[in-house]
């Protein structure tokens, strides 16, 4: 019995030491692994609400500036054709540089494709086929260009222009014709991967057709300024 005394007591001390392991000293450090994890997890839930309250707070400080811009935006790009407005814009923009407008026609807007989508449903970037006809010295064109593509509060992109010298009147004088696009954000019909612009009476636009302005500066007696407001 003497003998065994030593190995009961090793034994048991065996048994004291498996059993702290497994019932206190695992168990907390399961729970101590958990509790840095949330720890760590909650710090980052922390960092991210410090910086969203940030950003709000530089929102919240640039507020009127962010609202002017959006503002700018869209005359830049309105929701609608907005075509007397941008009439009137080309038209001061050629009463600025001396030319006058002959001719100024938009047709049917179509969608512009691959364009970033936009921030409401069953609406697309869409260009409007636009073409002006005005005459005036090289210069007084050129500034015209100059305005329509730097000043002009509108979304405007000339992608061909091409000029004429005034058969019936004296040197400098030309006619320039300016083919491009204008833009607006407009409903559409999506049917599968095809989308459809819609028109203003709620159907898709079919084909260009031409809208010309009475707004525009009186053409030469040979030419002929057509009547009527710019259509969608």
């Amino acid at each position: 019995m003497t003998r065994r005394a030593p190995l009961l007591a090793a034994l048991a001390a065996i048994l004291l030491t498996v059993a702290w392991w497994y019932l206190l000293y695992q168990p907390r450090r399961v729970e101590q692994a958990e509790f840095t994890e949330q720890t760590a997890q909650l710090e980052a839930e922390r960092d991210q609400l410090q910086s969203q309250i940030a950003v709000l707070r530089e929102v919240e400080e640039n507020e009127e500036d962010y609202r002017s811009q959006l503002v700018r935006l869209r005359d830049y790009i309105p929701d609608d054709p907005g075509q007397p407005k941008a009439l009137r814009s080309l038209q001061q923009a050629a009463d600025a540089s001396g030319v006058e407008i002959a001719l100024l026609t938009f047709a049917e807007p179509e969608p512009v494709e691959d364009a970033p989508e936009t921030n409401k449903d069953l609406t697309a970037l869409a260009r409007i086929p636009t073409q002006m006809t005005v005459t005036g010295s090289y210069f007084q064109v050129v500034d015209l260009l100059r305005r329509i593509e730097v000043d002009l509060a509108r979304a405007v992109k000339v992608e061909t222009v091409t000029m004429a010298e005034e058969a019936e009147q004296s040197f400098p004088d030309l006619t320039v014709t300016a083919i491009g696009h204008i833009f607006s954000v407009l409903p559409v019909l999506e049917a599968g991967a095809d989308v459809e612009v819609v028109g203003p009476d709620g159907t898709p636009s079919e084909g260009p057709s031409e809208a010309a302005s009475d707004q525009a500066s009186p053409a030469p007696a040979e030419s002929e300024t057509p009547a009527g407001e710019g259509t969608s």
